[in-house]
């Protein structure tokens, strides 16, 4: 992030929860619709994955670049959607440079499930 930095805490709090996010998009987060009805089959979070603490990083590496936004007299900007925005792209680019050895596998759609990356896998293999 560039800009004034007023509450590190707080900053990095809301990027945290931003790649929690983004992270949970890519990896589980999945609304499914019945093909005939169109009736919504994950209405609820006993259906809808989402992430929890244990399915993310424990820590996270961050810095923040002290130099004033010109946009506002305090130099301040938002940062809530610093990790949501990048988190998604960069873990399936991570899959797929994993996934490297198996060339006929050139894209996954979010989310990359267990299920989904293995039937990757077994379909490049056949």
């Amino acid at each position: 992030m560039s800009a004034r930095v007023i509450n590190p805490m707080i900053c990095h709090g809301q990027i945290e929860g931003a790649l929690a996010q983004g992270i949970g998009q890519a990896l589980m987060e999945n609304v499914a619709f019945d093909a005939e009805s169109g009736q919504m089959l994950s209405a609820s979070f006993m259906d809808y994955a989402m992430p929890r603490a244990a399915d993310l990083p424990l820590h996270y590496e961050m810095d923040f670049i002290d130099v004033p936004a010109k946009t506002n007299p305090l130099g301040v900007k938002g940062v809530g959607e610093a990790g949501c925005v990048g988190a998604p792209p960069a873990v399936m680019n991570a899959i797929l440079d994993a996934l490297v050895g198996f060339s006929k596998i050139s894209h996954l759609d979010m989310p990359a499930t267990p299920r989904r990356v293995w039937e990757a896998i077994q379909k490049a293999k056949a």
